[in-house]
């Protein structure tokens, strides 16, 4: 599935005292959707070409290594081997597993990158769309090639147990690269900035003014650019997962791109958005996907469990209700 369509894109505050503290932008494209970068340079000796130029090495070298879209990426070259035997993995792609097992574990098995097979079968994945002709048998199928222990992990090598086995990292991706392009900065020398890629943040330092940088949550509508929820983020991530973008319909069904782990089947909760701030943009995107599985219910247990910041905005009979963990308070802007 496209990265774009996992997360919200937060609405980034722009200002016209921004040129006189001489904050610099830099933007491309990856990873199917486009990057923004917010720096301040007067702490480096590096250049706006330099570092663009190192960001973009930085994003090439995580697409090889995780986008299933390349035939000649590292985990498609994965998912082709059905050896059974222990397969010498790099440091990117060891670092998406061990996160992805991590959070699954943490989650109940709602983080599961081993989708691939279904997420084909639903048309959500690198195949053209075709759901015509298809049956709860060739579902069951698919489903019998994926499962978070069909693959082990040791001494930075994957080892496949189920034959078939896929693996989709697109849950957690972005939220990597935005983690690898901050330590690009970081190692630069740059010491106040804001990375996003697709609507995942991960921030340093100050922005504008000398404030802390601030990102709103739009509401959970497709299109919609309206505020949802300011977050005050200061040396932390965040990822924000919904389910009204990408979506298709099929029998008059609005069928979600996130897949329910325990059924195969697109998700049907009321849950319209999960956002979660951690350190770590990665974790902060498995967790954001793996909420929007789980009940309002089993989320807020999670987030209370681990003193995860998380936010979730459901859809009621009545309308929108936003439920908030206690670790999130600190983070908004109203405090409230």
């Amino acid at each position: 599935m496209k990265l774009l369509m996992f997360c919200l894109m937060p609405f980034l505050f722009a200002s016209q005292a921004w040129a006189h503290i001489n904050i610099e932008q830099i933007t491309g494209n990856t990873m199917g959707t486009t990057y923004t970068i917010q720096l301040r340079l007067q702490d480096t000796p590096a250049t706006k070409q330099e570092i663009k130029a190192l960001v973009e090495q930085e994003l090439e070298s995580v697409n090889a290594s995780l986008s299933v879209y390349r035939k000649d990426s590292e985990i498609s070259e994965f998912n082709l081997n059905d050896t059974g035997r222990a397969i010498a993995v790099s440091e990117r792609l060891w670092d998406v597993l061990q996160v992805s097992k991590r959070v699954s574990r943490q989650t109940y098995g709602a983080l599961d990158v081993t989708l691939g097979p279904v997420i084909e079968f639903w048309g959500f994945g690198v195949k053209p769309r075709a759901l015509q002709g298809k049956d709860r048998g060739q579902l069951e199928l698919a489903r019998s090639k994926t499962g978070m222990d069909g693959f082990t992990l040791d001494s930075q090598a994957v080892t496949k147990v189920i034959r078939g086995l896929e693996i989709n990292p697109s849950a957690v991706a972005k939220g990597y690269g935005v983690d690898r392009v901050a330590e690009v900065l970081d190692g630069a020398g740059v010491v106040n900035y804001l990375v996003e890629i697709g609507g995942e943040v991960r921030t340093r330092g100050v922005g504008v003014r000398g404030r802390d940088w601030r990102v709103a949550v739009t509401r959970p509508q497709k299109f919609s650019l309206e505020i949802q929820e300011l977050i005050n983020l200061k040396g932390i991530s965040m990822a924000t997962s919904g389910n009204y973008v990408n979506y298709i319909r099929s029998d008059d069904r609005r069928l979600s791109h996130i897949i329910d782990p325990e059924t195969g089947i697109p998700v049907e909760n009321s849950v319209l958005s999960a956002t979660v701030l951690h350190p770590r943009c990665a974790v902060a995107d498995g967790f954001a996907t793996a909420m929007m599985v789980l009940s309002v219910e089993r989320s807020m247990q999670v987030a209370d469990e681990l003193g995860l910041a998380v936010m979730l905005i459901e859809q009621t009979s009545s309308g929108l209700k936003t439920h908030f963990s206690d670790a999130i308070f600190p983070y908004l802007i109203n405090g409230e």
